[in-house]
């Protein structure tokens, strides 16, 4: 029998599961999923494939999946650390930039290919399944979006930038149900992979049903706003990430500026596509919103550097993101005072519920505004580049004029923006990798600095020692 740690995690079987892989505060306590379903049973009837569907999703919103992905985004960067003592052991490696392949957080890679190897089962067994040809082309539309936003995701972790280099080593490609005796695999190229990104998603955006609209699940809108994700982060698609974006953002209007302070924690109007969670069905305290919040009910070990609080204005509706309730938890939306701690402030842009039943954004509309403003931008486009910024801008600042800006001036203003309107969502170390900018951490807030050139090897993350044990052709990234 071959060994490769990516076939063992999932092949023949598709969870699903009324548990998302909870996490226990101040412990690495995961419960494994309740149930699991033989492959070849799980698409005998339209109930089992629907219930195969959910599975994919509770998969996709595991604590040591997307929220992971969320919170090491953001903690990589420059804009948001963890603080130095009372962290837990976690996202401290992430943030110093010292993970090991031994490390908790390389669980990613686990999640990341488990959720692939059950999107593989799914599409290879859905046309085969008893259904409506329509209802194959919807179910076929969602699994390959769910693996090319996959794919995405752990690409942009272990791989090269597309923008610096697109022949370097990415990460494996499955695109096939694996079992024991199937050949290991060896690191496809960044290139490789991203073409496999594209094609899964153009499927999907070609063939997605406009019967789903629930935003717990991709719709036409967030498959078309995951090409314009990915359409940005090869440099030289601007056109298309644009068309994309703009397509993403229609029937999805910016919420009133009030929105901004709800705690992020319910969908709106604005958002596009989320992760929602009831009392038992969620990641507990490894949810996002648990690192993020000021009061200790969560983790509460995230605080915004200092320069990156300075850069709001006092009458940017944004800034009261970082007042605090002098109620403390029994009013937690109450905003009443900064408050700084560790260096930083605390922030109260994500209202965390311990009851844990509450959503996570993935995409709003707010994002794609951003996407066509650097799009057209780097078009040379300055008009249409200024107006979808200003969109974003007069929505959180009262008087605001539409930029004048042109050329780096402007591609500066907008970058500047997404830092303020997206911050906590995960985006600022992608965003620094894609632009092939110097990831640099000056303020006193920061207890590990860097200097970071685009390059830098310490940008990958490190491949669990598992996979390079126990699969001969995977090379392990450089440190």
């Amino acid at each position: 029998m071959k060994n490769r740690y990516i076939t063992i995690y999932m092949f023949g079987l598709l969870m699903v599961s009324a548990t998302i892989f909870n996490g226990c505060k101040k412990s690495d306590l995961s419960p494994t999923p309740t149930t699991a379903i033989d492959a070849n049973d799980a698409f005998t009837s339209p109930g089992k494939v629907e219930a195969a569907m959910v599975g994919l999703y509770n998969l996709h919103a595991s604590g040591r999946y997307m929220n992971a992905m969320l919170l090491q985004a953001d903690i990589k960067g420059e804009d948001i650390f963890v603080r130095e003592s009372g962290n837990y052991g976690r996202f401290a490696q992430a943030y110093s930039y010292a993970e090991i392949p031994t490390s908790i957080q390389q669980a990613f890679w686990e999640a990341g290919y488990q959720l692939i190897a059950n999107c593989n089962q799914a599409i290879q067994k859905i046309p085969l399944a008893p259904l409506t040809d329509a209802d194959k082309k919807k179910y076929l539309a969602e699994a390959r979006a769910i693996r090319g936003s996959t794919y995405f995701n752990l690409i942009r972790c272990y791989g090269k930038p597309y923008t610096l280099d697109p022949t370097a080593p990415g990460v494996p490609k499955s695109e096939l149900p694996l079992n024991a005796d199937s050949e290991t695999l060896a690191r496809a190229s960044v290139k490789d992979i991203y073409d496999f990104i594209l094609a899964d998603l153009n499927f999907a955006e070609q063939n997605m049903s406009a019967s789903l609209t629930k935003i717990s699940r991709l719709t036409l809108p967030a498959v078309q706003g995951l090409l314009s994700r990915v359409y940005l982060s090869m440099g030289d698609k601007w056109v298309e990430a644009s068309k994309f974006a703009k397509l993403a953002r229609t029937g999805h209007p910016l919420d009133d500026n009030a929105t901004l302070l709800n705690g992020f924690y319910k969908a709106s109007g604005e958002w596009i596509w989320d992760m929602e969670y009831t009392a038992d069905n969620n990641p507990g305290f490894v949810g996002a919103a648990s690192f993020h919040e000021p009061y200790d009910i969560g983790y509460s070990t995230f605080r915004a550097d200092i320069n990156f609080h300075a850069l709001f204005g006092a009458d940017d509706i944004r800034k009261q993101q970082f007042l605090i309730s002098d109620a403390g938890y029994d009013d937690p939306l109450l905003r009443d005072e900064e408050v700084e701690d560790a260096g930083g402030f605390l922030m109260n842009k994500f209202y965390f519920k311990d009851g844990f039943d509450a959503s996570v954004v993935l995409m709003r509309s707010a994002e794609m505004f951003l996407n066509e403003a650097e799009a057209e931008a780097e078009l040379g486009n300055s008009g249409p580049a200024q107006a979808a910024l200003f969109e974003v801008q007069r929505r959180s600042i009262p008087g605001a004029v539409i930029s004048t800006n042109t050329g780096d001036a402007l591609k500066s203003e907008i970058q500047i923006e997404r830092r303020k309107e997206l911050y906590g969502e995960g985006f600022r170390i992608f965003d620094i990798l894609r632009r092939k900018e110097t990831l640099k951490r000056t303020s006193t807030s920061h207890w590990h600095k860097v200097n970071m050139a685009p390059g830098d090897n310490k940008f990958l993350m490190p491949i669990p020692v598992e996979e390079i044990n126990a699969n001969p052709k995977i090379t392990q990234n450089p440190r």
